[in-house]
């Protein structure tokens, strides 16, 4: 797929009050402060509309066409991370980094088990959508259009239970990953656990050998997409895949100070782990 590099101007909204410890319940927040201006790069395919609402659309269509036939087994994670939480007693403040539309939050938390909700993701559409679909939770939500790691530089420490990330830090790199985990081990309570839910390669295995194999996958048997559709995939995976193996993630925790690390569920290179200090 040829590409074309466009510079663009996005509007960022900062954070509230520092952090999502809110002084006041509301149900759903965007900033009312100046906005701040970044330029990003992004790549366009040049057979692509270059309106961003249709780029997203288009691209966001395919992620959800993913989901709905469990190409990536959502549904048997998600049911794993929810057997974590079906005996938990009170409620839980949730910091969601990457959260697209935040659908998957009602399958993986009962009704009431929320008490505070803050997401973050780098697409201003798909927080459109999670301001629509968490909205019948009635709790404090804060959605926040800003990369995950200024987000947990940034908020209160100790604050939330949970840190939540599906399918999100196998796009950054090592080091990246190891701040990551330090931050987050500084924004959770003392008895708080990362939830990753991620891309993994197997133990021995390369980048370039995960990605031969999970590319020969896409295109043999992710049949309900149209071969347009499987071409993005692969492409994406190709530009923008940087997984660990298990072991590795697992070692970053540990430097971080997670002392109990453990696998919820895996099939095939996707995973669920439960990080706890």
């Amino acid at each position: 797929m040829t590409c074309s590099k466009k510079t663009v101007h996005l509007t960022i909204l900062p954070e509230v009050n520092k952090g999502c410890g809110l002084p006041v319940p509301v149900n759903f927040i965007f900033v009312p402060l100046p906005p701040q201006i970044i330029t990003l790069a992004v790549y366009r395919p040049t057979t692509m509309s270059a309106d961003p609402i249709t780029i997203f659309r288009k691209t966001w269509g395919t992620y959800q066409k993913v989901i709905s036939n469990n190409l990536m087994f959502h549904k048997e994670i998600s049911e794993a991370v929810a057997k974590r939480y079906e005996t938990h007693s009170g409620q839980l403040r949730l910091l969601d980094l990457g959260c697209g539309d935040a659908s998957h939050i009602t399958n993986i938390l009962k009704p009431g088990q929320l008490a505070e909700y803050c997401g973050c993701d780098l697409s201003p559409y798909a927080l459109d959508d999670a301001g629509i679909n968490l909205a019948p939770l009635g709790i404090p939500v804060t959605l926040l259009c800003r990369d995950m790691l200024a987000v947990l530089h940034e908020v209160d420490e100790n604050h939330f239970d949970i840190v939540y990330s599906s399918y999100a830090l196998h796009h950054l790199p090592v080091e990246a990953k190891q701040t990551f985990f330090t931050q987050c081990r500084r924004a959770l309570s003392l008895d708080g656990c990362i939830i990753l839910v991620d891309i993994m390669r197997e133990e021995e295995q390369s980048r370039t050998e995960y990605l031969c194999h999970y590319n020969k996958t896409v295109r043999t048997q992710w049949q309900a997409l149209t071969p347009d559709e499987r071409n993005q995939v692969q492409e994406h995976i190709r530009s923008c895949d940087f997984p660990e193996t298990p072991s590795t993630l697992e070692t970053l925790a540990r430097h971080a100070g997670f002392t109990r690390c453990r696998r919820l569920e895996k099939r095939t290179w996707h995973e669920a782990w439960c990080y706890e200090a």
